[in-house]
C-alpha cells in the first residue's frame, strides 16, 4: 500500500523569501569561514606539502564549489533586492 503524506501548498511571500535568504546567507558564511581555515592550514603545511593536495580531485571540487559560490553573489544580491521590494509593498 502506498503511503501518502499531506503536502502543504508552497507560497512565495515575504516570510518564505526571508527564510530562503537566511538559509543561503548561512551557507555562504560557512563557506567563507571554511575557505579561511583551509588557507590557514595550507599555509601551515607549506607549499611543497600542498602540491599533492592541490592536485587531488577533492581540491578541484572544492575550488569549483568556491567559484560557484562567488558567482552566486549577484544572485544573492538580486534576492536581497526582491525581498526589500516585497517589504516595501507590504508597508
Amino acid at each position: 500500500m502506498e503511503e501518502q503524506t499531506e503536502q502543504l501548498p508552497l507560497e512565495w511571500n515575504l516570510e518564505s523569501a526571508e527564510l530562503a535568504y537566511g538559509v543561503i546567507a548561512r551557507y555562504v558564511e560557512h563557506t567563507q569561514v571554511s575557505g579561511i581555515i583551509i588557507a590557514l592550514l595550507a599555509s601551515a603545511l607549506g607549499e611543497e606539502r600542498i602540491k599533492s593536495i592541490a592536485a587531488s580531485e577533492y581540491w578541484q571540487s572544492y575550488m569549483a564549489s568556491k567559484r560557484s559560490i562567488t558567482d552566486a553573489k549577484q544572485d544573492v544580491e538580486r534576492l536581497s533586492e526582491l525581498i526589500e521590494r516585497m517589504r516595501k509593498q507590504q508597508e
